[in-house]
């Protein structure tokens, strides 16, 4: 219930700021964020981000929350998973994501 209010919110702003600004570089680059999170991330973050758990132990995820993550924080991880993904350094347990942020360009992390 709660991120869906965030999203309403979210949304609201972003429609105002598309109605009222001059500028449409902000919109395109929100309008092109949310294509890139629908095809790259939402399978294993959740359709706003709240992470999934792990069928195993329902305390963990699985794939964890990035809703509240601060952007500096989200660009510095996938900019560590593009890296891994080029020097072939990542496991097992990080190729999907490796695979996913290697084949981003900067503009779209």
């Amino acid at each position: 219930m709660v991120l869906k209010q965030k999203l309403r919110r979210i949304l609201a702003l972003g429609m105002g700021l598309m109605m009222f600004s001059t500028w449409s570089e902000p919109v395109v680059a929100a309008s092109s964020g949310l294509q890139v999170y629908e095809k790259a991330c939402k399978k294993c973050h959740g359709k706003l981000g709240q992470g999934k758990k792990s069928k195993v132990d329902s305390s963990q995820f699985k794939y964890p929350p990035i809703h509240e993550m601060p952007e500096e924080d989200l660009l510095k991880a996938m900019t560590k998973y593009k890296e891994m993904w080029q020097k072939k350094t990542y496991t097992k347990k990080e190729k999907r994501m490796a695979k996913l942020a290697g084949r981003l360009s900067d503009e779209e992390m």
